[in-house]
């Protein structure tokens, strides 16, 4: 699954549907924007709204957390789930240079109850907002992407199982002692 993932208005009946049509022991793998991404942009769009409009509308799509997706995934029976998280922050000239780019990779918002229209007075305040609260040194300003991806498979009797609870050889307390003597170990093999 690729990285428009977050357009998925019922993720819990794509994962229930992914779960159902999957053979046993094969995985689901995908991305997607998630968490705080474009948080500068949605600050700032949200500080300007109020300031100059007295109320805010949704500007910014909102974006699952890493948990939720876990959470369902688990709920609908997958299993051996491995989560990951990249942050990438992108330098923007401008909060238009930002807004155009968005635009031309079909990211824009999609929520039904916004209002359509950004006056010309709400943008220059949300780009001097967005300047001052997350400015770069040399004046651009940072747009921060966080993308998620993972991989859960569909069970199946020949994955592997986790140990017993308590059945460890080591507490976590004398880790550290180990960790020490496998080093120690490793130096006088040397």
């Amino acid at each position: 699954m690729n990285i428009s993932l977050h357009w998925v208005n019922n993720l819990p009946k794509l994962f229930k549907e992914s779960a159902r049509v999957l053979k046993k022991d094969c995985p689901i793998i995908g991305a997607m924007f998630a968490g705080d991404t474009l948080f500068e942009l949605r600050v700032s769009l949200q500080l300007a709204e109020l300031e100059r409009k007295g109320g805010l509308t949704p500007r910014i799509s909102p974006f699952t957390t890493p948990q939720d997706i876990g959470g369902l995934l688990t709920s609908n029976g997958f299993n051996l789930l491995t989560l990951d998280f990249d942050e990438i922050q992108i330098s923007y000239p401008s909060i238009f240079e930002l807004m155009y780019d968005l635009k031309g990779m079909g990211e824009s918002n999609c929520s039904w109850k916004r209002k359509f229209n950004l006056s010309p007075d709400t943008l220059m305040a949300a780009q001097s907002i967005y300047q001052e609260m997350y400015g770069n040194d040399d004046g651009s300003i940072p747009a921060t992407y966080q993308i998620l991806y993972f991989i859960a498979w569909k069970p199946h009797e020949s994955q592997a199982k986790p140990a017993k609870r308590g059945s460890a050889n080591v507490s976590f307390k004398e880790l550290p002692k180990v960790l020490e003597q496998k080093t120690n170990e490793k130096k006088t093999e040397s």
